[in-house]
């Protein structure tokens, strides 16, 4: 689809000066971020009126489903929670939103050694979770065994301790995220985050969306926002009640297990690109390896089998 005509199709750019560029640079290792759609910028070089612009690349389509996705960021703009929605298109997986300029920046793990956004971010989390419904299911033991299969059949090359690992995080699938379902972003990655000098935020990119375990939602978001266990704790339990939870071990260890399989499904995510995408140029492999990183510091710690004897 010609992004140009679609930009013209909006109320009040029919007719305007456009320029269309890219919006970031993308970057697959470390961060992962504009990877999965070209990210774009509509401008108009006349007044300087702005538009986001992604269209996902057509090599995501085994892990991302474009209409979900897109109903998903609809809902959360709506809600507040994300960029305003102005056209999506499933088929042509096109997704144009209202642009966060001036004053708004996202967040990199620095911001997170301040327990105050942590808090922020986990606060439009659970505003999210307590709007209207999303139309996709979410669970990420369900994506590692989708992800397994599809190594298996397609015979990636991953790392040699990958299936071990499968192995073992798969013994926490049957209650680790057995709470009733809430939307949930699904993604704890922080270039998903946007904030703005006032202390307001913004989560973007709605691909793992749906409804899922509010476990899944804090565990993905404390992994990547939180490396070592006191910070992950306290801030659980600053943001218990807002999910509905109960603040205790049990659960807070249920949130650590749905964090630990976060971290194996993007390194399978990534190992898998690197095998099936002609983006060759992308370090999407690499991405796969600096996940499983943290993943085997995890599967080592001895509170790792713990907490699966306390889930599991």
């Amino acid at each position: 689809m010609d992004i140009e005509q679609i930009i013209r199709s909006l109320p009040g750019w029919e007719d305007r000066a456009l320029v269309i560029e890219a919006a970031i640079p993308v970057l697959a290792s470390p961060s992962w971020r504009g990877v999965d759609g070209a990210p774009l910028v509509a401008r108009d070089t006349q007044t300087g009126a702005q538009l986001f612009v992604k269209q996902l690349h057509v090599d995501t389509a085994f892990y991302i489903d474009a209409d979900a996705a897109f109903q998903a960021a609809r809902i959360a703009g709506e809600a507040g929670v994300g960029p305003r929605v102005l056209f999506a298109d499933a088929g042509a997986r096109v997704l144009v939103s209202e642009y966060l300029g001036a004053g708004w920046r996202t967040a990199g793990l620095e911001h997170a050694a301040d327990p105050g956004f942590i808090d922020r971010v986990l606060a439009a989390r659970a505003k999210l979770a307590a709007g209207p419904a999303l139309p996709a299911r979410a669970d990420v033991f369900a994506d590692l065994q989708r992800f397994a299969a599809l190594i298996a059949d397609s015979g990636a090359p991953t790392a040699p301790d990958l299936h071990y690992a499968y192995d073992t995080v798969m013994l926490a699938a049957e209650r680790a995220s057995g709470d009733a379902p809430v939307p949930i972003h699904g993604d704890g990655n922080l270039s998903n985050v946007l904030f703005h000098t006032s202390g307001e935020i913004r989560l973007v990119d709605y691909d793992r969306a749906g409804m899922g375990s509010p476990c899944e939602e804090l565990g993905s978001a404390l992994v990547e926002m939180c490396a070592f266990e006191p910070p992950a704790r306290a801030a659980f339990s600053r943001a218990a009640a807002r999910f509905g939870l109960p603040d205790n071990d049990e659960v807070f260890d249920r949130i650590r297990l749905c964090g630990v399989a976060d971290d194996l499904r993007w390194a399978m995510i990534g190992m898998l690109m690197g095998h099936l995408s002609p983006r060759k140029h992308e370090e999407f492999y690499k991405f796969g390896l600096w996940r499983m990183v943290r993943l085997r510091a995890a599967l080592r710690d001895p509170r790792f089998g713990e907490r699966l004897r306390s889930v599991a």
